[in-house]
Formats: structure tokens, C-alpha cells, sequence
């Protein structure tokens, strides 16, 4: 068990093997998508809604950042 948890966190630290341009660019998009739908929820008082998309947005744009920048 103790073997599997080093092995695990030994490769946390290197780098991921970056996506293809084309993907890259369909998750950008994503993040900006999901920012307006939240602006839009929190415009018409949907405090619920918005903090999930706002919520996806951050989640896409860590994900962007650890394999799409370069």
C-alpha cells in the first residue's frame, strides 16, 4: 500500500504531456463559455447556477493551464 502511494506522488511534480493545439483551444473556449452563462445566472438571480458555472469555469482553466500552456 505504502508503495503505491510513492509511486503515485512521484510523478505529481513532472510535467503532463500537453494536448493537442485544437484541444487546447475547444477548452479555452469552454472557459469563456462558462463564465458568460455564469454572469448570465448571476444577472437574473441565480446565485446556485452561477457558482456552478463559475465553479467549471476555474475547474476548465486549471486543467488549461496544467497541459495547454506552454
Amino acid at each position: 500500500m505504502i508503495g503505491l502511494l510513492i509511486t503515485n506522488t512521484a510523478f505529481a511534480g513532472t510535467d503532463a504531456n500537453n494536448y493537442p493545439k485544437e484541444t487546447c483551444q475547444e477548452i479555452y473556449q469552454a472557459i469563456g463559455t462558462f463564465l458568460y452563462l455564469a454572469d448570465v445566472q448571476w444577472k437574473e438571480g441565480n446565485e446556485q447556477k452561477a457558482i456552478f458555472y463559475s465553479t467549471a469555469s476555474a475547474n476548465y482553466a486549471s486543467i488549461y493551464q496544467a497541459v495547454c500552456k506552454k
